[in-house]
């Protein structure tokens, strides 16, 4: 049984990345990865728009139980996405423009159509002045 709730909460976490991957096409960024994943950690989305390059953590929650999706980025997780960011920078030198993070939550909460709510909360966390390389 343990592994049947595992797989569904995988399989809700990649449901939840597209949808964020999608929504974030709308707003003109352009998705040069998806589960990029490194030994320091993993980042779900690395995506671009203009000048900045941005790493997003998507957050998906199907209740209200497991608390708010942006509760769920603890300190371990920033300093998890951040080491993979910067490993990042330094496999794409000419990727380093400005940085920064970015968390897109997905439900509980449904839109005024009945979809899950979807909210991107730009610049949701920095990081030591010297991880822009």
């Amino acid at each position: 049984m343990g592994k049947s709730k595992a797989v569904s909460t995988y399989q809700k976490g990649k449901t939840g990345e597209e949808k964020a991957a999608a929504y974030l096409r709308l707003k003109g960024y352009k998705i040069h990865e998806k589960n990029y994943r490194v030994g320091q950690g993993e980042i779900d989305l690395i995506a671009q728009r203009g000048k900045w390059l941005v790493f997003v953590e998507v957050k998906t929650r199907r209740g209200k139980a497991q608390g708010s999706p942006l509760e769920a980025v603890t300190p371990h997780k920033v300093k998890r996405l951040s080491g993979a960011a910067a490993y990042y920078l330094t496999q794409h030198p000419l990727a380093a423009k400005l940085c920064r993070f970015d968390v897109v939550t997905i439900g509980p909460e449904k839109s005024w159509l009945g979809f899950p709510k979807i909210q991107h909360f730009e610049n949701a966390f920095s990081v030591s002045e010297s991880f822009n390389v």
